[in-house]
């Protein structure tokens, strides 16, 4: 069945519109290398929260290697749809496995190296269980990287979320700069 983010009454960039979230100018500005390259090994296993169409999933993809993973995860089953067909162009199908998740809930049950989330934890309903189930699924040393856009989440907004990742269980790492907008690093801490 597909679903749109209107059908399900949230605030999120509709599949129709997935050309403005992947083109040439946006990796000008945005180069996946530059914006998680130093956090992805080969071998690692890693999860793209909120992949829309495959920005950065199919360079993670290249990233982790043959013996990796990716799992793309969207509401949208569209935008797997887009990713899929990106990834087999790129040669790195066999590497992404695809996840639609719920408004609700992302509901996997996988341990992650690494996790991106990119301008989306403000269109969750509730950051504060998104961020928490986020934890579960870090193994004990991986990391999560949240990047917010300026133009939508201002410094207290983002400040508030880093004080919900930190009752969740989560630890600021850092605070990178030059990721396309409010970054924070976090890790797990070992005990939720």
């Amino acid at each position: 069945m597909t679903r749109s983010a209107k059908e399900m009454d949230l605030h999120v960039c509709p599949y129709q519109i997935a050309f403005i979230l992947d083109n040439w100018i946006r990796r000008l500005l945005q180069p996946p290398t530059r914006v998680v390259g130093e956090y992805i090994r080969p071998g690692n296993t890693v999860i793209d929260i909120g992949c829309g169409p495959g920005f950065f999933t199919i360079d993670m993809a290249k990233m982790v290697g043959r013996d990796g993973e990716v799992i793309a995860v969207d509401l949208q089953e569209p935008m797997l749809d887009k990713v899929r067909k990106k990834s087999s162009k790129h040669g790195v199908d066999g590497r992404i496995k695809y996840h639609l998740c719920g408004k609700d809930g992302i509901g996997l049950n996988k341990e992650a190296d690494f996790i991106l989330a990119y301008y989306m934890v403000h269109e969750t309903p509730d950051p504060a269980r998104f961020l928490r189930e986020v934890r579960q699924l870090l193994k004990p040393d991986g990391k999560l990287l949240v990047v917010e856009p300026k133009m939508h989440v201002g410094r207290r907004s983002f400040e508030t979320m880093v004080e919900k990742a930190g009752e969740a269980g989560l630890v600021v790492l850092g605070y990178p700069g030059r990721k396309g907008g409010r970054g924070v690093l976090f890790g797990r801490t070992s005990t939720p």
